[in-house]
């Protein structure tokens, strides 16, 4: 049976996901929605929750905004985790984590399939290179929908302690499961859409609370970083492009830094001063 875990920020999921899980899945599942109404839970917590109340041996743990387009996708997965390597199976992730705080789809090594809807746009990701037959194996995958063993859960829990909002849970998770040497992969055998926009990432506040929580990220792994997983590059080039994010990192933050922001006020009204002498003359 698969359980489906989903954080609601309602009481309960929308009736439109309900119908689709129950005429795509193919077989035995439960619902299992965390009521985060009144905002009592972190995506942690909830998540964490939702296993202690989950009965199924596989769990998925899923946004109230995806929907799938595969028909008896729950026999497909299934299927997949007949192999007794595989820790996680996701529909987007990472190959490549490299040694500085930075978010998986800012980063090349890319392998992702599904429908991204949002705007009124559609794009299907279907970034594929990478995949031996329908499985991609990378380092993370993006939190928007996810499959798990449940056995693992004896081993590993979502981080409620070093983490708190709904920020880097999917890649700790993955770290976790990577510690237990077991695969984190993506597959493509089946088709979901997430209903999401890119223009999240121009949101101030969405992307300072990211940026924070990749800074607890790398504070907690930073030990076991770089990683590389699913790609047949030389050392010498992800020793190349893990110095480059690390540098990329490190003048992002010297942009964002008082000193900085001090030297710009400086440098302008030394410009200023310098102008309005020579207008003078």
């Amino acid at each position: 049976m698969i359980s489906i875990i989903i954080c609601s920020r309602k009481a309960d999921i929308s009736q439109e996901l309900k119908d689709n899980i129950a005429t795509t899945i193919g077989c035995e599942y439960e619902l299992c929605v965390i009521d985060n109404s009144r905002n009592e839970y972190n995506i942690f917590s909830a998540y964490n929750e939702g296993v202690r109340r989950a009965k199924g041996d596989i769990l998925c743990f899923m946004h109230e905004d995806v929907l799938f387009h595969t028909e008896g996708w729950g026999a497909v997965i299934a299927n997949q985790f007949t192999d007794k390597s595989i820790g996680v199976i996701g529909f987007a992730g990472a190959h490549f984590l490299p040694k500085a705080p930075m978010y998986w789809f800012s980063l090349p090594y890319i392998s992702q399939y599904n429908l991204q809807t949002g705007d009124n746009n559609e794009l299907k990701n279907d970034t594929t290179a990478y995949f031996r037959g329908d499985l991609a194996d990378v380092v993370a995958v993006d939190g928007f929908c996810f499959f798990m063993s449940s056995s693992l859960f004896e081993r590993i829990s979502f981080d409620e302690k070093n983490y708190h909002g709904f920020h880097a849970y999917d890649m700790d998770i993955c770290m976790q499961v990577q510690k237990l040497n077991m695969r984190v992969c993506v597959s493509r055998a089946i088709l979901v859409e997430h209903k999401w926009s890119e223009n999240s990432l121009n949101n101030k506040k969405y992307m300072q609370l990211l940026d924070k929580y990749m800074h607890v990220f790398y504070g907690k792994w930073k030990d076991s970083l770089p990683v590389a997983c699913g790609i047949n590059e030389p050392e010498y080039v992800l020793y190349r492009l893990n110095n480059l994010c690390i540098q990329a990192h490190d003048a992002q933050m010297a942009r964002s830094s008082n000193a900085y922001r001090l030297g710009r006020v400086l440098l302008a009204l030394i410009a200023y001063l310098k102008n309005t002498i020579i207008k003078r003359k």
